[in-house]
């Protein structure tokens, strides 16, 4: 099997733990294909490696925390390579293998001892008030609009499926996938749901109003964010990656994209013992060694 890697420097210093998984993989008669981007690195001097693009590899690893996994999936979906991740980070929900199970991960994948699931994407589109498209992308955990600098509440109106849900005025929304039900939208009081899910959530952020409740969409539902009121630029951000400045009366439709994220999964946890034990009362994380 072709295996690539997709490495979080900051996660993985000196390249220590990456140099040791390649090794794994060359010993148990696998291949490893690594970017362009690595051929600068102390990763270069290893013999048998092959730098490229990850098209046609089997399965691809990343190497580092959540972020990490976005950005691999982003950056490789054209690809359609599985993605799985070995958790250098802290909490991990995307990263199912701990780096000291790493050996008995290549040996179940060689044995093809693993799933593939697919997992939803936003497909976003932002307009203009004149209807120019001004940016589009996808995410495979959130959308987030939220507020500018200064400590002032946005205003946006919500519409699902072209009806007018309400005028939401707080810190902003979150539009989340099922995969993303772990990520922002759980911080902001959002519902806990199981990935494969064909469902999205809007989550409003800090509402100025008595109650906050999440809205549950079906996944062929279009959303849609009109920029109301602001006396700072809000923002949109997608998995986190580097913020839009909106305007006003922008307008933020979003819809499942076509494209799906491919995981592999093999079997180590649960979705509910993976939630169990990485988050407990008030955000704490479990040691090591705790059940």
């Amino acid at each position: 099997m072709r295996f690539g890697f997709a490495i979080n420097e900051e996660k993985d210093p000196n390249f220590a733990f990456s140099s040791y998984a390649i090794d794994v993989i060359k010993k148990k008669g696998g291949s490893v294909v690594l970017s362009n981007i690595y051929a600068g690195t102390t990763l270069k001097d290893i013999p048998d490696i092959e730098f490229g693009t990850y098209e046609g590899c089997d399965i691809l690893f990343s190497l580092g925390g959540d972020g990490t996994f976005l950005r691999a999936a982003q950056n490789n979906l054209k690809y359609g390579v599985p993605v799985i991740g070995v958790n250098l980070g802290s909490i991990g929900f995307l990263t199912e293998i701990h780096k000291d199970d790493f050996e008995d991960a290549v040996d179940r994948l060689l044995a093809k001892q693993f799933t593939l699931e697919k997992r939803t994407q936003l497909d976003v589109t932002l307009l203009s008030k004149d209807g120019v498209v001004k940016e589009k992308g996808v995410c495979l955990n959130d959308a987030v609009v939220a507020r500018g600098a200064n400590l002032h509440v946005v205003s946006l109106d919500l519409l699902i499926d072209h009806d007018h849900v309400e005028r939401l005025s707080g810190d902003g929304v979150i539009l989340s996938t099922a995969t993303g039900s772990t990520a922002y939208c759980l911080a902001a009081g959002g519902p806990i749901v199981k990935p494969e899910l064909d469902i999205f959530m809007v989550t409003p952020i800090c509402p100025h109003t008595l109650h906050n409740r999440s809205y549950i969409v079906s996944g062929d539902s279009t959303i849609e964010i009109i920029i109301e009121r602001f006396s700072e630029p809000p923002i949109l951000s997608l998995d986190g990656r580097p913020n839009i400045e909106l305007a006003y009366h922008d307008r933020i439709l979003i819809r499942k994209s076509e494209q799906d994220v491919i995981v592999a999964k093999l079997g180590y946890k649960n979705f509910y013992q993976t939630v169990r034990q990485k988050i407990r009362a008030r955000g704490s994380f479990y040691e090591d060694g705790e059940k």
